[in-house]
């Protein structure tokens, strides 16, 4: 399998969400090899799961809340965010092969 970086964001207007839930498995589960959460709700993940595989393993904390999950590309990016961001962004990049640290 190969890493790759996705998108995950969840509508903040429903209370069903498990937040805390969601930032426990992004962050302690095996299949995250890096995160990035510098947006409330917004988070940057690294892993060898694909779309499908990574969205079964959201929708548990996500109650009945919209989500998306989606695969980007971090090399064409851009925006108004701290530099630590933009750090972690490039660094995440399909080109780069050091992909593996926990952010």
């Amino acid at each position: 399998m190969s890493r790759r970086t996705f998108i995950i964001t969840i509508d903040p207007s429903s209370p069903m969400i498990d937040i805390d839930g969601l930032r426990s498995f992004i962050t302690t589960s095996q299949e995250i090899v890096s995160w990035w959460n510098h947006i409330p709700l917004v988070f940057l993940v690294t892993s060898d799961l694909d779309a499908d595989g990574l969205s079964e393993k959201v929708r548990p904390f996500t109650g009945k809340a919209r989500f998306l999950v989606m695969e980007v590309n971090p090399a064409e990016s851009e925006g108004s965010l701290p530099k630590p961001s933009w750090q972690w962004i490039h660094n995440h990049s399909r080109s780069d092969d050091q992909v593996g640290d926990r952010a």
